[in-house]
């Protein structure tokens, strides 16, 4: 995996460490993930409920146990929450790393290619959801309404936009499957609907897709997590994806 740079820090994901010249500082596990993340969001508001279902694997934890983490990076990184430099708390929603994107130094190649096993796999759904893939399904006035965006490559590598490509591909397939709900590809002309945003990373050195779907505005409803590495992603994704439905299909309070 590759290093990355924040102001004079640079922070290794590999070793949970944080470097400054001859200066180390060690992170503690869930601290170096939570900064994993928000790396991989860079300049984006992650949200609470998203670093739980990463940091903690959608475990239920303490209140206060994020905000803790969140002021251990700031202690680590010797950032002020009243005039922060690095992470930005957005009032009741969340957090922000505030830089655009983040330079990476890169320490070990990457593969720039997908297995033949998972190519092979994506060019069948590709080649037999092509037509439907990208059109407006519209079914019963009352089913729910999903809008599916493409996958965000959050790796900080072209390397992998292959795969980011095949994964949306994938996830798109799988949301036109959802039955009792209306799928709507990259735009909705639905104020309803629920949008399902969706991430490629690098998680313990494998990719991961992170997949979380709110409504404008509102709470996150749900995410889902791949976790067998590159040649289980559209398997991980499918079932997700089934999960989603579920809650999708409930009644709302």
């Amino acid at each position: 995996m590759a290093s990355h740079s924040i102001g004079d820090w640079a922070f290794d994901p590999d070793a949970n460490e944080l470097r400054r010249g001859d200066e180390r500082r060690r992170l503690e596990h869930r601290s170096a993930r939570t900064l994993e993340l928000l790396f991989s969001r860079a300049g984006e508001m992650v949200t609470p409920d998203e670093i739980v279902a990463q940091v903690w694997n959608g475990r239920a934890i303490s209140a206060n146990s994020v905000p803790v983490v969140i002021s251990d990076l700031r202690q680590a990184l010797e950032d002020d929450a009243r005039s922060p430099r690095y992470i930005e708390t957005v009032a009741k929603r969340g957090y922000r790393l505030m830089i655009e994107r983040p330079v990476e130094v890169p320490t070990a190649p990457r593969r720039p290619w997908l297995r033949p096993a998972l190519a092979a796999l994506v060019a069948l759904v590709l080649v037999g959801t092509a037509v439907v893939t990208w059109a407006v399904l519209r079914r019963g006035a009352d089913d729910p309404v999903l809008l599916v965006r493409p996958v965000q490559n959050a790796t900080g590598s072209r390397a992998y936009q292959p795969l980011v490509n095949a994964s949306s591909a994938v996830l798109a397939a799988e949301a036109e499957r959802l039955s009792g709900v209306q799928v709507f590809i990259g735009t909705s002309p639905r104020s309803d609907a629920v949008r399902l945003d969706s991430w490629l990373f690098i998680w313990k050195g494998r990719p991961t897709v992170m997949m979380s779907a709110q409504r404008v505005g509102g709470p996150v409803l749900w995410t889902g997590l791949t976790g067998g590495g590159e040649a289980r992603i559209p398997y991980d994704i499918a079932r997700e994806m089934r999960r989603l439905g579920e809650r999708l299909r409930r009644p709302r309070p």
